[in-house]
């Protein structure tokens, strides 16, 4: 979700549902994401698309496609985290690709229809769990367009068996 003025918007919190305990490849993905801005109100962001799950060399990847808001065109997202690092990659009528990584700064520019806006990313944490029915990450950061800061924002992302409650936070 992008305003355009001062300000970007854009986190997101993934929740994965997985068909069973052993993880599969078909899930479905819940993203939402929070951005505290200062001197304005707090912007959720929330998307919910079935997807794909792997693991390849300790690396976690989620593959889905995402219609946006008032167009047809979908964009196609992959999300690839460990312990260390998140990357986002959206490619589609918006196009960007978010690196994530504690304690450095990341450019990057986001694409939309109307031209292209340089953001940073200064990840000021990453945490990530495993435990044999879930997979969670949390990603907090600073989120700034072109060198001015915007806010704080998080991610956390969730993988879980299907059938388990789903609970955003």
């Amino acid at each position: 979700k992008c305003k355009y003025g001062k300000t970007l918007y854009f986190t997101l919190t993934i929740i994965i549902e997985i068909k069973e305990k052993i993880m599969t490849k078909d899930v479905v993905v819940s993203l939402k994401g929070l951005q505290l801005a200062p001197d304005e109100q707090s912007d959720a962001v929330e998307v919910i698309a079935p997807g794909e799950y792997y693991i390849r060399n300790d690396k976690h990847y989620v593959l889905f496609e995402e219609i946006m808001e008032g167009e047809n065109n979908t964009s196609k997202n992959m999300l690839k985290f460990n312990k260390d690092c998140l990357e986002f990659t959206r490619k589609g009528p918006m196009s960007v690709h978010m690196i994530f990584e504690k304690g450095k700064k990341n450019l990057t520019y986001y694409y939309t229809p109307f031209g292209s806006i340089q953001i940073g990313i200064d990840a000021t944490g990453i945490e990530v769990s495993e435990t044999d029915d879930e997979i969670t990450a949390e990603v907090k950061y600073a989120l700034d367009v072109n060198y001015e800061y915007v806010g704080d924002c998080h991610i956390t992302i969730a993988v879980r068996k299907k059938g388990m409650a789903v609970n955003i936070a």
